[in-house]
C-alpha cells in the first residue's frame, strides 16, 4: 500500500493525472479540501487546517483496501503556500507551527511516502489554461508567483529524506503516470519519515530561515 502526494501549479494536469491513476490502477484519489469539504459561513479559524487532518484520515482508511493513495494537494500545504506569500492575510508560521506538531504527536497527520511535483513553465501553464474551459481557475495569476518558491521548499525535503520528493516535467498524462509509478514502486513500509518530528522541526526552521 503506498500513499503519495501529487503537487504542482495550477494548470499543470494534478486532476487529470490523478483521474489516469484511477482509471489506469484503481488508485484512491483524496482531492484538495475545496473540492473534498464544503466551506462553513462564517469559517471557524481552524477549519481548513482540521479537514487537513480529516484528510489523512480518509487516505489512512482508504490505504486498507487500495494500493496506491493518493492526495492530489500536500496536506501540509498551508505551511508553504502561506510562507509563499510571506504570511500576509494568513495564519502565521507559529500558529501552523503548533497545530500540525500536535497532530503529528497524536498521529493524526503525517507524511505521505513520496512526493511527486509536476513542473511546467508558465508560458505552458497559461496555454494549458486557456485551452481548459472546464474550470475557472480563480485567483491563477497569484498562484503563478508559487512556482519557484514551492519548488524550492520541496527540494529542502530532500536535504533531510534523500529522495522524498520527486520534481518531474510534465509534458503528458501518460509520461506523468509513468513517472509516477516508477518513483512510486519500491516503497517499503513502514516509512520511518511519516510521523518524523524531526522532519517536520527541519521544515519548520528552513522556513524561518529562507524568504520565498
Amino acid at each position: 500500500m503506498v500513499l503519495i502526494c501529487l503537487e504542482g501549479p495550477s494548470a499543470v494536469g494534478k486532476t487529470t493525472t490523478s483521474q489516469a491513476l484511477v482509471d489506469r490502477y484503481s488508485a484512491y484519489i483524496a482531492p484538495e479540501v475545496n473540492k473534498m469539504f464544503e466551506r462553513p459561513t462564517p469559517e471557524p479559524p481552524n477549519w481548513y487546517l482540521e479537514r487537513q487532518v480529516e484528510r489523512w484520515s480518509i487516505a489512512q482508511e482508504k490505504l486498507q483496501t487500495h494500493e496506491l493513495v493518493v492526495f492530489d494537494g500536500d496536506p501540509f500545504q498551508p505551511l508553504w503556500y502561506n510562507w509563499c506569500f510571506n504570511f500576509e492575510g494568513w495564519q502565521p508560521l507559529s500558529v501552523l507551527r503548533d497545530f500540525y506538531r500536535q497532530q503529528m504527536i497524536a498521529q493524526k497527520i503525517g507524511f505521505p511516502d513520496r512526493y511527486i511535483i509536476l513542473c511546467k513553465n508558465e508560458i505552458e501553464l497559461r496555454r494549458q489554461k486557456e485551452n481548459d474551459l472546464t474550470r475557472k481557475r480563480k485567483g491563477f495569476e497569484k498562484h503563478l508567483q508559487l512556482i519557484e518558491p514551492q519548488q524550492r521548499y520541496f527540494q529542502a525535503l530532500n536535504t533531510t529524506v534523500p529522495g522524498f520528493a520527486h520534481l518531474i516535467e510534465a509534458k503528458s498524462v501518460e509520461q506523468n503516470v509513468e513517472n509516477i509509478i516508477r518513483h512510486s514502486s519500491g516503497i517499503s513500509q513502514p516509512i520511518e519519515h511519516r510521523y518524523s518530528l524531526n522532519l517536520f522541526d527541519a521544515l519548520i526552521e528552513w522556513l524561518h530561515r529562507n524568504q520565498p
